[in-house]
């Protein structure tokens, strides 16, 4: 992924880095400067904005979040996803239970890259309904998608 100030006319299509407080609203880092939020920023003078653009083959983060969470979560495991947003997905219990994990698969997935991030909660801690098990973070805007591959099979 690259990042950087771009020129405005640079800008389009890609990741917002920061957000920016303008006139009429704000735009939120993470948006994807589109045709309508490039008119905003020429409308209010911008000249420079600080941008990620994924590399070919990387994912989004919420991509990206989303394709480990399903893969660390089998189906009949007690555990649900909540929806993915900022490059985290919520991994919850569907009802009370105590917290089983394997150490090593959660060290392996952290192992991949440093992009990829999986908390848990400490191994037999008891849960109930909706409580969030573990987390999947992806700390940029976009990760490669080989490494979100290694992590899924980790």
């Amino acid at each position: 992924m690259k990042f950087g100030a771009v020129p405005l006319d640079d800008a389009e299509g890609a990741v917002l880095a920061h957000s920016l407080a303008l006139p009429d609203g704000r735009l939120r880092k993470g948006c994807i400067l589109g045709a309508a939020e490039m008119t905003r920023l020429r409308a209010c003078g911008v000249e420079q904005v600080v941008v990620a653009r994924p590399d070919p083959g990387d994912m989004s983060e919420d991509e990206a979040a989303l394709a480990i969470a399903r893969a660390l979560v089998p189906d009949g495991a007690g555990l649900g996803l909540r929806a993915v947003g900022t490059g985290r997905v919520n991994i919850v219990a569907d009802g009370p239970g105590l917290v089983e994990l394997d150490a090593a698969a959660i060290h392996a997935v952290n192992a991949v890259d440093p992009a990829i991030t999986l908390a848990t909660l400490p191994p037999l801690m008891r849960v109930e309904a909706g409580t969030m098990a573990a987390t999947v973070k992806i700390i940029p805007y976009a990760v490669a998608g080989d490494a979100v591959r290694r992590a899924a099979q980790a």
